[in-house]
C-alpha cells in the first residue's frame, strides 16, 4: 500500500470493489454497447473520429488527475473523475468509468485521502481500454 504524501490516510483498494462490486466481473469494455454506438453514428469515419477524440480527451483527463493528485486538489480531481466516468461510460469503458465516479466521490469529500495505487489502477484500466477498443475496431475492419 502507498500513503498519500498530504497525509497518512491509506486506501485498501479493495474499497473501490466494495463500492462498485459489479465492476468486477464487468469487462473492460462493454462491447455491445461500443458496436450498438457505431452502429447509431452509422459512418465509420465519423465513429473513428470520436474514438480519437475520446483517447484525446481520456489522456488529458487522465493526466488532470495525476496532477490534481500531486497537488492535493480535491476541486480538479472530482471535474476531472466525473468527466473521465461520464466520456467512459458513454464508450461503454464501464470499469474505467467506475473509476472516474470514485475519484469524483473522492474529491468531493475536500480533501484526497486516496493513494497512488489507485492512478496506478487508472493507468492500468485505461491501457487495457485501449487494447480492446483496438481489438474491436480490428474485427469491424473485417466485417
Amino acid at each position: 500500500m502507498v500513503e498519500n504524501a498530504g497525509n497518512k490516510e491509506r486506501l485498501n483498494l479493495f474499497e473501490i470493489a466494495d463500492c462498485y462490486p459489479d465492476g468486477l466481473n464487468t469487462p473492460t469494455l462493454n462491447i455491445e454497447m461500443f458496436r450498438d454506438l457505431r452502429s447509431s453514428i452509422g459512418d465509420d469515419l465519423l465513429f473513428s473520429d470520436l474514438v480519437t477524440v475520446y483517447f484525446s480527451s481520456a489522456e488529458d483527463l487522465i493526466k488532470s488527475i495525476h496532477i490534481a493528485f500531486a497537488h492535493q486538489d480535491a476541486s480538479k480531481l472530482t471535474i476531472a473523475g466525473h468527466s473521465l466516468k461520464s466520456t467512459s461510460a458513454s464508450i461503454g469503458a464501464i470499469r474505467l468509468s467506475q473509476i472516474g465516479r470514485y475519484l469524483e466521490k473522492s474529491g468531493k469529500t475536500g480533501k484526497i485521502t486516496i493513494s497512488a495505487d489507485v492512478l496506478e489502477l487508472l493507468n492500468s484500466e485505461y491501457e487495457e481500454v485501449i487494447a480492446a477498443i483496438q481489438r474491436c475496431i480490428t474485427e469491424f475492419m473485417a466485417e
